[in-house]
This record gives structure tokens, C-alpha cells and sequence, in this order.
């Protein structure tokens, strides 16, 4: 999401703090850079050990700020208090546990703990070290301590190769994750960002079913599952727990970390991983394109060209609706949302939409075009729809990115109903 113009350029505070992670932070800096946000940074004292102040000043566009400037004499103003105010949006990113202990203590010892405390703007964090470190009880207390915090963007670390060589979580999130909260967060502009989804469940479908035909060949259709993927990160950074069941992911971009999700191939695989989920689940968004047609005879041999009209026009069934199946064991509190893509006008469109809504059996439908240019399928397609009710209500999203047009959509619907 590239900001626009140079009089409205998003302030970004980075502040990187020392954990070996921090390599991968200048990358960072040149992926924002290159969407336009102005950005500034802050290096600790053991941060500069793995990451040179030039490089960072070089790539961001403005001088790198570290530890020794914060008490120079030629300052008209506490410098912590000056970036706080200069920024927009914070970004720490690595997090050690050292600067957590600092942060959640109140203990203003150096230049980022100084900033972290004195801020009130929205701050991402995203921590990063050591497994055992991560798992240390104190470590986790202070933790669970920062999602207190109103302001506070959380972003776990994920599992893998650690630079220790051993396999655990503690790993930075990915760049691509770390924008994507920043768009997040920009998106709400002006309203203040909140936790609103605090212990509420919710339960998102997307991508597309692929249905056998042979052993060569498929039945399928172009959903590259960023849509649902976008809708579930948005949900967990507003304080959801979320579980997304997704066919293969078309998305070059990692966005996956941080969601509790399940790959699934065909229909009877979704439908069967929907019902294992479904009954714990406070919202559910059925965003999956679910192919329409299916093969009953299963085949391990491929048919060859000549024989297969035959072998489709003899094995050829319809696959049944999904969401109308598992609308009919909804409880009274659970939210059913489905979605609809169409194409032509709203007008043509809007009366099979309503009826679309009763035969589903759920609480809202959202309709989206992809015929018009720049709009549909990818992460970079931008997105507008109108969600309806079983009533009368009718509310127009209009064009925007997919994530601003994602968090909008989760708005509406909680809104609605509480």
C-alpha cells in the first residue's frame, strides 16, 4: 500500500534493538522506502554491532539515530520526546528480551527504552531470540504483560532455523508480515486502532478446491487465497483467535506466520475440515471458491484425449453447496458470513444476491465484482463489494487495497451485530 504524495507520507519510527535478526531489518528499510512511508531509525548500542548506521541512513533517506545522540548538547528538546512526536506509527523490530524487560518495568535506561515509554503512538513489535530465552518464564510474563497495552501490534515469533542452528520459534517475523501491519494500521486512518476481537473465535475459509480428474488433470478456478489469508491476519491483529482452512496459496509474499491454518486439497476435504472447526466458532467467513463440478469415478490411470468427453459426461456431478450444508447446525450467536462473485452491474446482480442470502441459510453475503479492470484474483488486486443482510441492509466498500478493504468488511460485520 504506497503512500501518496509527498506531503502525505506516513512516519515510520523504526527502532532496532541488538539480536542478530536485526540483518534482515535494512532489507525492511528498503521495502518501506520503495512504498514511500518517510522513514526514521533508532540503533541501540549492540544493534550497531551487526548492522552499519550508514547502510541504515542511506537506505531510509534520513541520518541513522543512535544510543550516543541522545543528550547532545545541540538539541532543543529531549530527543525521545521529539521522535515520538515526529512519528506516525513505531516499529521495533527486533524486540530482545532485554528491551521487553526494560519497556514493561518502566525502566528508561538508554534511547529506545526511553522512546517505547514515553510513546502513545501505534507500535508493531515484533520480537526475536533464542528459544529458550523466548520460553523463559520471566520473558513470557513480560510478554503477556505488553498485549495490555492498547497501542501495541503484536507479532509472534514464528518457528524455524534459528542462527544458533537449533529448530524453534523465536525467528523474526517476515518483512512482508511487518508491512502488512503497517498497512493495517494505516488503513484505519484516523480511528484509533483496538483490540476488539479479544477472545472472540473465528473461523475463515479461502483459495480454491481442485477436484480429480484424472491422473494428469484437474478441475479448478484462479482463487489464490489472499483474500481469506488477509481477512485472517486482520482478524488476529484486532485480537482474534483464528483458524484458516485455505486450498494451495497463489501468494508470492510470507503472510502465513502467526495464523493456525490447514491446507486442503478438495471439497470433501474443506467441508470435513469446516465441521471439525465450525461448532467452536464465534464468526465464520466462508471465503473459499469451492469448484462447482466434480468426478465421481476415482482413477488412478490417465484417460487418454479421445476417451475423455466420455469419461466426463459419465462421471460428471455438481459439488453441493458447502455453506448451505453447514448453515443448517448454526447456533443463535455464531455470525455466518458468505461471499459472491459476480459479474456486470450491481443492479443486474442484487436480486439473485438476496436470494442467495436465504438459501445459504447465513447472516450476510458479500458481493464482489471481478470483471472490472485492476479487481478480482492476487494480492495485489484491489477489491470493492457491497455486503448485504437478510434485510434491508445494503453497505457499499468502495475500491481500495485488500487489506484496508478486509478490515473494513470485519468492521461492518461486528458492528452490525453488536
Amino acid at each position: 500500500m504506497k503512500t501518496n504524495g509527498k506531503d502525505s507520507k506516513i512516519k515510520v519510527l523504526l527502532l532496532i534493538t541488538g539480536s542478530i535478526a536485526a540483518v534482515r531489518i535494512p532489507l525492511l528499510v528498503s521495502q518501506l522506502a520503495k512504498e514511500n512511508y518517510e522513514i526514521r531509525c533508532v540503533l541501540s548500542k549492540n544493534a550497531e554491532k551487526f548492522i552499519n548506521p550508514l547502510s541504515v541512513s542511506i537506505l531510509s533517506r534520513n541520518p541513522c539515530i543512535l544510543e550516543s545522540d541522545q543528550w547532545l548538547n545541540s538539541q532543543s528538546k529531549p530527543l525521545h520526546i521529539e521522535l515520538n512526536n515526529w512519528a506516525d506509527i513505531l516499529i521495533i523490530a527486533p524486540l530482545t528480551a532485554t528491551t521487553l524487560s526494560k519497556w514493561v518495568t518502566g525502566n528508561a535506561e538508554g534511547l529506545i527504552p526511553s522512546i517505547l515509554i514515553a510513546n502513545i503512538k501505534p507500535i508493531i513489535v515484533a520480537p526475536a531470540m533464542n528459544t529458550q530465552m523466548w520460553l523463559n518464564k520471566a520473558v513470557q510474563n513480560n510478554y503477556e504483560n505488553l498485549q495490555n497495552y492498547e497501542n501495541v501490534l503484536s507479532l509472534h515469533p514464528s518457528e524455524g532455523l534459528l542462527a544458533c542452528d537449533a529448530i524453534g520459534i523465536g525467528r523474526i517475523p517476515s518483512n512482508d508480515l511487518i508491512q502488512l501491519a503497517l498497512e493495517f494500521i494505516t488503513s484505519h486512518n484516523h480511528d484509533t486502532y483496538r483490540k476488539d476481537l479479544i477472545n472472540k473465535k473465528i473461523l475463515i475459509t479461502g483459495g480454491c478446491t481442485s477436484e480429480k480428474i484424472d491422473a494428469a488433470r484437474h478441475i479448478t478456478n484462479k482463487s489464490s487465497g489472499a483474500m481469506g489469508l488477509l481477512l485472517s491476519q486482520v482478524a488476529r491483529f484486532r485480537g482474534a483467535q483464528v483458524k484458516y482452512v485455505h486450498g494451495p496459496l497463489k501468494i508470492d509474499k510470507d503472510l502465513t506466520d502467526g495464523i493456525k491454518r490447514y491446507e486442503i486439497d478438495t471439497s470433501v476435504d474443506l467441508i470435513r475440515a469446516i465441521k471439525n472447526q465450525i461448532s467452536n466458532c464465534d464468526y465464520f467467513f466462508m471465503n473459499a471458491a469451492v469448484s462447482d463440478f466434480k468426478i465421481i469415478c476415482d482413477t488412478s490411470s490417465k484417460i487418454p484425449k479421445n476417451k475423455i468427453n466420455h469419461h466426463l459426461n459419465n462421471n460428471f456431478e455438481l459439488v453441493p453447496d458447502i455453506l448451505k450444508i453447514i448453515s443448517e447446525s448454526k447456533k443463535d450467536k455464531q455470525v455466518f458470513v458468505g461471499f459472491c462473485a459476480f459479474t456486470g452491474s450491481i443492479e443486474k446482480a442484487r436480486i439473485t444476491i438476496k436470494e442467495k442470502i436465504i438459501q445459504k441459510g447465513c447472516d450476510y453475503l458479500f458481493a464482489n465484482p471481478i470483471d472490472l479492470e485492476g479487481q478480482g484474483f492476487g494480492f495485489l488486486a484491489q477489491n470493492e463489494g457491497w455486503l448485504f443482510d437478510t434485510e434491508n441492509m445494503e453497505h457499499h466498500i468502495k475500491k481500495t487495497s485488500k487489506i484496508d478493504l478486509a478490515n473494513k468488511l470485519i468492521t461492518q460485520v461486528i458492528s452490525v451485530k453488536n
